[in-house]
């Protein structure tokens, strides 16, 4: 017996009922939430508790014995393949999201440094070596948008964050 953690697409803002759903079945479910604000101009207020993958959760099972079972349970839209295989994802993932987890929410780091229009380095992944302007923090992500301007090119980007040299 194989147990790992695979990726489950739920339909649309499902994720609850195939979360329930599958736990009925036996097997183990993580579906990670963060607290969600939104803004308006007088303060913030707190929105809610919200996936931090909407549209998806893991489950940790023995795909041989229970991939049936859970791609037809109330909520799952299907299991995440790639080509013809179910996608195992790492234990090493699993664990560095539920460490940052707190009270049943995962605590996402604040970009709340970085101001609109203000100028930065891009340090890692493909841009990297890059001066972009700062646009704004993408909601629910610790991703954000930047106006990236090249001799050749000039528009929009989005790069996780941790990419950034402020």
């Amino acid at each position: 017996m194989s147990v790992s953690w695979y990726l489950i697409q739920a339909k649309t803002r499902q994720e609850n009922l195939a979360e329930s759903s599958i736990q009925r079945l036996g097997a183990e479910t993580f579906c990670p939430r963060f607290q969600s604000s939104k803004s308006n101009r007088r303060k913030n207020q707190i929105d809610g508790k919200r996936p931090l993958f909407p549209g998806y959760l893991f489950v940790r099972m023995d795909i041989s014995n229970e991939f049936r079972k859970v791609t037809h349970a109330h909520g799952v839209l299907r299991v995440v393949k790639f080509g013809s295989v179910p996608v195992v994802v790492e234990e090493k993932i699993i664990h560095s999201i539920r460490a940052r987890d707190d009270n049943g929410l995962v605590v996402l780091s604040s970009s709340s440094s970085l101001k609109s229009g203000q100028i930065v380095h891009i340090a890692q992944g493909p841009f990297r070596g890059f001066e972009a302007i700062f646009e704004q923090a993408l909601n629910g992500m610790e991703r954000v948008a930047l106006l990236l301007k090249t001799v050749t090119y000039q528009g929009r980007i989005v790069v996780d964050r941790n990419c950034l040299a402020v």
